[in-house]
């Protein structure tokens, strides 16, 4: 009797084509973990996760001891991040926070892609002679600002405080006592979104990381993937103020900076750097000129010092401030930055 005739229909084809592509995607990740093992330096959530501060609300900050790489996909930079056991970047314990300039703010505080000696932190501290202590984390804002202020020890007082400020996105409607009423944040993201899905690919895949960097370095597939929308242009133009009542937005932000700088002795210096928007260093972009002009005019009216070093980043000039894609400070614009700060120190805050 003849063998079976074996009939493979589409549908088998299709089934072992699926599989195949699935071994070979499963190998291929295997793989490039072993030969590619910096492909986990992509994803910022290695060193940041959320607490609920008591009377203050949700706030980003430092997984506690961390002690790693931090990398731009497109290769603007590659950091070491080092965490204390309190969240924040400082080798120090929080209790050498003590005496010291606090510096409070988001990423560019932070020192989002450059070392820490590199930060404005540090150039405070070369500057001066005398230590300042970095209290700022990435992702936050004005009410995040005083979250950070206030889950630092009691017995901790600072010499002075500066409050880095960023006009492209810390000025809004604020209700930071609202904010602090909330219960502590439930995680809900739409798990079926592009963002949530490159986040969770970023995070656990080195095969997507190999790709993604390789196509991010290389100008005619970048471009392509940008007019496509899979990727942002960098430095594309971006204005969320645009619309809204400038007056109101900075006022509402000055008041909440006054409630921040109630929180530390009257007698303790405490100025806002205003950190000068990308589009007004490059172009002299006259709606985001108008809006640091308004926050200044806001925070005289309150009384709270301000440092606008606008003209010396204009002077350096936007590429030598800036890395080339992402949004950030350059050592160079943290230099500036905490050069402009160590002299108002020197003058509002004499170590003698």
């Amino acid at each position: 009797m003849p063998d079976a005739e074996i009939k493979i229909t589409w549908k088998g084809r299709l089934l072992a084509l699926l599989i195949g592509l699935l071994v070979l995607v499963i190998a291929s990740e295997g793989v490039i973990r072993i030969v590619y093992p910096t492909w986990d330096e992509f994803f910022a959530g290695r060193f940041m996760t959320i607490e609920h501060v008591p009377e203050y609300g949700d706030v980003a900050v430092g997984r506690k001891g961390f002690d790693g790489y931090f990398s731009q996909n497109n290769g603007d930079f590659r950091a070491r991040i080092r965490i204390n056991a309190f969240g924040l970047r400082n080798d120090e314990p929080v209790t050498a926070a003590d005496g010291k300039v606090w510096v409070i703010g988001d990423s560019m505080a932070f020192g989002w892609g450059v070392e820490a000696t590199e930060t404005y932190t540090a150039v405070i501290s070369d500057a001066l002679g005398a230590p300042a202590y970095n209290i700022a984390s990435p992702g936050t804002n004005v009410c995040g600002y005083q979250a950070l202020a206030g889950r630092i020890p009691a017995d901790n007082k600072p010499r002075a405080v500066i409050v880095g400020l960023i006009l492209e996105n810390d000025l809004m409607q604020y209700d930071c006592t609202r904010y602090a009423n909330k219960p502590a944040r439930q995680q809900n993201p739409d798990l079926f979104s592009l963002g949530t899905l490159k986040i969770t690919l970023t995070e656990h895949s080195a095969l997507y990381n190999f790709f993604t960097v390789a196509m991010k370095r290389v100008d005619i597939i970048r471009e392509a993937l940008i007019a496509l929308g899979v990727v942002n242009k960098s430095h594309a133009y971006r204005n969320q103020l645009d619309g809204l009542d400038v007056e109101r937005i900075t006022k509402s932000t000055a008041a909440e900076l006054q409630r921040l700088k109630a929180m530390f002795d009257p007698a303790t210096p405490f100025a806002v750097m205003i950190a000068p928007a990308r589009f007004e260093i490059a172009n002299d972009d006259p709606k985001f000129k108008i809006i640091r002009q308004s926050m200044v005019s806001a925070l005289q009216h309150h009384g709270i010092a301000y440092i606008d070093p606008i003209d010396a980043f204009r002077a350096a000039g936007f590429k030598d401030t800036h890395f080339v894609h992402d949004g950030h400070w350059s050592a160079n614009g943290h230099r500036i930055a905490g050069t402009a700060i160590a002299d108002w120190l020197r003058s509002n805050a004499p170590l003698n």
